[in-house]
C-alpha cells in the first residue's frame, strides 16, 4: 500500500468511529484537505540508488514493415 492509501484509511477509521454513516468518499475529501499531516513518507529517499528505466526498442519504419508482411497479391485463392 502507498502512503496515501494508508493515510486515507486512517482518516476513514477516525471518521467512522465518530459517525457510523461516514463514507470512504468523504474520507478521501477530508484526507485531501489534511494532506499536510501526512508527513514526509511520500518523498523519495536519497539513500536508495535510482531505478534504471529500460528504453523501448526502436520502431520499424514503414518501409521495413512493408517487406516483412506477406503480400496478399501473391496469394491466389481457388474455389472448389
Amino acid at each position: 500500500m502507498t502512503a496515501w492509501n494508508d493515510f486515507v484509511k486512517k482518516i476513514y477509521h477516525e471518521g467512522h468511529n465518530k459517525d457510523s454513516n461516514y463514507s470512504f468518499k468523504q474520507a478521501l475529501k477530508d484526507a485531501s484537505a489534511r494532506k499536510s499531516e501526512m508527513g514526509k513518507t511520500g518523498k523519495i529517499s536519497t539513500t536508495e540508488p535510482p531505478v534504471e528505466v529500460k528504453s523501448k526498442k526502436p520502431r520499424k519504419t514503414r518501409k521495413s514493415r512493408k517487406h516483412t508482411k506477406k503480400s496478399r497479391k501473391n496469394k491466389t485463392h481457388r474455389r472448389k
